[in-house]
């Protein structure tokens, strides 16, 4: 069990949590956090008492701070009703250190979550409770009660919406909704459940997520999905959306709804087609050359219609990318070569295209291969020059940023719930924790500040409140009093960025 250390050096007094531990027989000691400088160097601290002051406990206080103000803010304690404080309390351990639900209850009292919810304890069959309590909330009343939070904060980000879909994976067999099918990680024989994900386009503020059986395919999604868009209000948007979801169906939805499209294609029957007469030598051309960051492309548009949505089809060619894949495939080829008539096996099916039946390197379908290294492929049919279409599309980056932080930061992957109203209560309390993320976030970058949110939290973790008890020097009676070590420049200047109204 861990304690508070004093100690002393320089004539200052500082704090470090540290824990016993047995080694060959003999007890050591072990250091676990450092706790900065204690109130005792500070006489101007606690004037009142004499120098009988012992330290009680030290809590985690700078990240609990700013993210129960950012969730007053968002309007989450009234949104939530009684079940607020067990629910933030995950949704707060998964913005900083989540592990489980059962460590949850240990977290809870090594931060002051205690003293800002003024509830001494939680304990693991309370979380558990509210966790199936909010699995019976309406999510899309949840979700529209936060979102509309946002806008008033961030204004109304009319520009569009991206959607992606992802999944994750289940660590037990209870539920109904985990099922086999295509992992996105590409690891086969994981049960998945599916999650999509919808947010405005320029600041990425989150709408809406779904929840679905991991054999559900992508496309089925976002024709519920595009539904939820129209909740919103925004009129004759720009929906930017990715290849495994871009559909025929989907397209033509959109159209009737007035919405314009943006989408990565794959490389269907359809596409090989339209291209097929393409002069690719004539691509790399100047007028041709599109920056995105640190990556330069060659785009070409052409008319292209599906169904019966006409638009144009952009081919985008990444240079560097084609010489690459053009070059690991030689190599493959040339590795192959010893192989292919005696252990075929060793032999990926793409580099098999590459040689005849009898064994010999087919040259005409290698160069038909080569054709195609480093194109991808959007559709559009709004009316967007090849560079905003590019800087558009690629803007998706937006929501891979917000999955991301949602299987590391928030603890999104793996799942290691059992039944299906608890996984989706968890995956709710990580979109609550995405919102969280989102504001500190926004505020970060308007500062012109780029940095990972759960990162940028996580460096508050050294901001801790001290409870003592010292003996008054004029009654000489015992009294607890409390005090916050003192924060860096660093610290305060984050703070007031993220929570203005906080006071420290």
């Amino acid at each position: 069990m861990s304690f508070i250390r004093k100690i002393k050096r320089n004539g200052r007094v500082y704090l470090a949590e540290v824990e016993n531990y047995r080694d060959g027989g003999k007890v050591k000691q072990r250091h676990l956090k450092y706790l900065g400088l204690s109130p005792e160097s500070n006489k101007d601290s606690f004037q009142l008492y004499s120098k009988d002051v012992t330290v009680d406990s030290v809590k985690v206080h700078g990240p609990i701070i700013v993210l129960e103000s950012l969730a007053r803010e968002l309007g989450l304690f009234e949104i939530l009703g009684d079940i607020a404080h067990p629910i933030l309390t995950l949704t707060f351990a998964h913005c900083m250190n989540y592990r489980s639900v059962s460590e949850t209850e240990k977290w809870y009292k090594s931060t002051d979550l205690a003293s800002v919810f003024g509830c001494d304890e939680i304990k693991e069959d309370h979380l558990y409770d509210a966790i199936s309590r909010l699995s019976k909330y309406d999510f899309s009343y949840l979700e529209k009660s936060i979102f509309e939070k946002l806008t008033g904060i961030f204004g109304q980000d009319d520009s569009g919406v991206i959607y992606d879909g992802t999944n994750t994976y289940l660590t037990g067999s209870r539920s109904e909704l985990a099922k086999m099918g295509k992992c996105k990680e590409g690891v086969k024989g994981r049960k998945l459940i599916q999650i999509g994900l919808g947010i405005t386009k320029t600041l990425g503020l989150p709408i809406f997520h779904q929840v679905h059986a991991g054999n559900i395919h992508d496309t089925k999604m976002f024709n519920e999905a595009i539904l939820r868009f129209s909740d919103i209000g925004t009129k004759n948007g720009l929906a930017v959306f990715d290849r495994g979801i871009a559909s025929e169906n989907c397209i033509s939805k959109l159209d009737a709804m007035g919405w314009k499209c943006l989408a990565g294609l794959p490389m269907h029957k359809g596409v090989k087609s339209a291209i097929s007469n393409l002069d690719f030598d004539n691509l790399k051309n100047f007028r041709n050359l599109v920056l995105q960051g640190d990556t330069k492309l060659f785009v070409k548009s052409i008319p292209f219609k599906i169904g019966q949505t006409s638009g144009k089809l952009m081919i985008l060619q990444n240079f560097l990318k084609k010489q690459r894949q053009t070059m690991d495939r030689m190599v493959a080829i040339e590795e192959a070569k010893q192989h292919i008539g005696t252990k075929p096996d060793l032999i990926s099916d793409e580099i098999k295209k590459c040689f005849t039946a009898s064994g010999k390197v087919n040259r005409h379908a290698v160069q038909r291969i080569e054709k195609l290294d480093g194109l991808s492929f959007i559709f559009t049919n709004a009316k967007l020059s090849q560079k905003e279409a590019v800087q558009h599309y690629f803007a998706k980056d937006l929501i891979e940023r917000c999955f991301r932080l949602s299987k590391s930061t928030l603890s999104l992957n793996p799942i290691r719930m059992q039944l299906d109203e608890n996984i989706k209560s968890h995956i709710m309390i990580c979109y609550l924790g995405l919102t969280l993320l989102t504001t500190v976030r926004l505020r970060l970058e308007n500062k012109g500040i780029f940095r990972d949110p759960g990162e940028v939290l996580r460096s508050l973790d050294s901001i801790f409140k001290v409870y003592m008890t010292g003996e008054d020097s004029k009654t000489k009676s015992k009294m607890p009093f409390f005090k916050v070590n003192t924060l860096s420049n660093h610290q305060s200047a984050i703070i007031k960025i993220i929570s203005p109204k906080i006071e420290m």
